[in-house]
């Protein structure tokens, strides 16, 4: 059989080759009308061409709203940009391979050979609400499965804001030593991070959990805009022999309210679910703790000199509240604490003819801190 360049050389075959069946011309163009124009643009280009709608009025408003013009979506770093790729020659570009490198799974990953025995195929069905003594099938189920692990726990999850099942995590981590992977949707990322903060977990400090985040497709346009998609799958692996999958989320919501389902798979199938973490783990992006945690500081610290620009008298209750503060800005650094607590006191201990003005800042360590001395006598 002759190869693409051979049919293109004699003229004979279609080149490049025919796209699959769900590919549509017409719905790319409309596509582009609707983030080019909005929404009534797409209706008029839909009313001229005498297409039927092929999106409904969410995923409009959601395509329309979520829509990232060039300016906004910059290629991430270290990552080959498309204009590097014009310049590539034809001969050394492979669409089906990456130049980089995927992440490793470092904290380790169970081996099982291709076709290697993981158990006897079992499938276990959970509902929620659920019937007779278990109204809360599919929290308690998943939460048995996070107790049960030994080594590993793999996550794949569309929104996880479920204190409890989050606490089980790091019981799992901290008490049993079992390694965790966290793939979450970037989308909802955010509030993984605020119920982390509301329990005062510091995820730097959680040296056998791995998070990191990730998207769905990404359709980009002629304009050179994006549309990015959305994570779905929601499973979690266990020991690399059984797998929980369903409609289930990791929130309070689907906990308490919402009606889901969860299947506890083990056995051959679990193969396909390894495989797929390991390649949505090679498309994840990772999360820069060490960044998230110097913005907590410095959102720390500007509420500290915020609060004593605005305080023209130093009381003791603007004192504590101060101290509080740096406390949990600075905490483990007792030098530079000392120092502070200094000019603190002789701030509080001056005498009436003194005046409390805003405090100068001085530059130390790449980080606004405070100088020593900041009274100023009338």
């Amino acid at each position: 059989m002759a190869n693409p360049s051979q049919c293109l050389e004699e003229g004979a075959g279609r080149w490049p080759p025919r796209p699959p069946g769900p590919y549509s011309e017409a719905q790319r163009l409309a596509l582009e009308e609707l983030v080019a124009g909005g929404p009534e643009a797409l209706r008029a280009f839909l009313r001229r061409e005498q297409l039927p709608p092929f999106l409904s009025e969410p995923e409009v408003q959601a395509i329309a709203r979520g829509a990232l013009p060039p300016a906004a979506a910059p290629e991430p770093a270290g990552e080959p940009s498309l204009g590097a790729s014009l310049d590539a020659s034809s001969l050394t570009y492979f669409p089906e391979r990456s130049d980089l490198e995927p992440p490793a799974l470092e904290l380790g990953w169970p081996g099982f050979a291709s076709g290697a025995f993981r158990g006897l195929t079992r499938v276990e069905a959970h509902f929620q609400p659920g019937c007779g003594e278990s109204i809360y099938g599919c929290k308690e189920a998943v939460r048995r499965q996070i107790r049960s692990a030994r080594q590993m726990i793999a996550l794949v999850m569309d929104s996880f804001t479920d204190t409890d099942i989050f606490k089980d995590l790091l019981e799992a981590c901290s008490q049993r030593q079992v390694k965790a992977y966290i793939l979450l949707d970037q989308s909802s990322f955010s509030h993984f991070l605020k119920m982390c903060k509301d329990l005062g977990v510091d995820l730097e400090q959680e040296k056998l959990m791995r998070i990191r985040n990730i998207t769905g497709k990404t359709y980009y346009t002629r304009s050179g805009a994006k549309i990015v998609g959305k994570v779905r799958e929601k499973f979690m692996l266990i020991d690399g022999i059984r797998v929980t999958t369903g409609s289930y989320s990791f929130t309070w919501t689907d906990g308490k309210l919402n009606s889901s389902n969860i299947l506890i798979l083990s056995g051959p199938a679990v193969a396909h679910f390894d495989l797929e973490f390991r390649i949505l783990y090679a498309r994840s992006k990772p999360i820069n703790l060490k960044e998230l945690s110097s913005c907590r500081k410095n959102e720390v610290l500007d509420q500290l000199v915020r609060i004593t620009v605005a305080s023209r008298d130093l009381t003791r209750e603007n004192f504590l509240r101060m101290e509080f503060l740096y406390l949990r800005a600075f905490v483990g650094n007792l030098k530079r604490k000392r120092s502070w607590l200094h000019a603190s006191r002789e701030a509080v201990y001056v005498s009436n003819n003194a005046m409390h003005a805003s405090p100068p800042l001085t530059k130390r360590n790449d980080s606004l801190v405070m100088r020593p001395h900041w009274i100023v006598e009338r």
